[in-house]
């Protein structure tokens, strides 16, 4: 329904709204644009993008539009640093070694090039790059550039996934990568030990 997906996307304080894949009716979109303003969440979004500690519970700046900036932009933590510079200076990195392990010149510990990935995470560590990896799926030079590699998501602890997951890799061509903010987390933290007694 055309009109309806018009109906169901708005601009509020420069930023473009979709709803229209959601399962409410167009009518409520006005309550939600209300519901927006009597929290004020163009204030809280003020508030993140200047490094206020909006997380309360960690009281840490919150700064997942920083991930997303363009290299020359600036988005300062609650101590006054560049978060952005931090976020660029790590994607360089995980280029550069990305470029390396495509190419080869990083090994694995037996000296074989590694072709496959093994991808832990939970959560949003889990999800985004999963979302990532659909999406680009379906692109032919992500494709073509994937020819020969495989890549798995672990995020359950329970050893079937695990199972799953390293059916088929060999464990000297496979690379193993722990995504997670803290490094902490249970689970994650369990499948990183049993893919590190797999790998060895």
């Amino acid at each position: 329904d055309e009109a309806r997906c018009m109906k169901m996307i708005v601009e509020v304080d420069g930023m473009t709204l979709d709803f229209s894949r959601q399962r409410i009716p167009a009518e409520v979109l006005p309550h939600l644009l209300n519901l927006w303003s009597e929290v004020d969440g163009a204030g809280k979004v003020q508030a993140m993008k200047s490094g206020v500690p909006i997380n309360s519970t960690e009281d840490r700046s919150v700064l997942h539009h920083a991930l997303r900036a363009a290299r020359e932009s600036v988005y300062r933590d609650k101590d006054g640093v560049n978060t952005v510079e931090l976020v660029w200076g790590v994607l360089d990195k995980i280029k550069a070694f990305s470029e390396k392990v495509r190419s080869g010149a990083w090994v694995g510990a037996t000296g074989k090039s590694l072709t496959d990935v093994v991808a832990i995470g939970i959560g949003g560590s889990y999800l985004g790059p999963e979302f990532v990896y659909e999406a680009l799926r379906t692109d032919k030079s992500a494709r073509e550039s994937a020819a020969g590699r495989r890549l798995r998501f672990l995020a359950n602890v329970d050893p079937i996934d695990v199972a799953r997951a390293t059916e088929g890799l060999d464990p000297e061509t496979t690379l193993v990568v722990v995504v997670s903010k803290t490094f902490t987390t249970a689970e994650t933290m369990l499948n990183a030990r049993t893919m590190r007694e797999w790998i060895s």
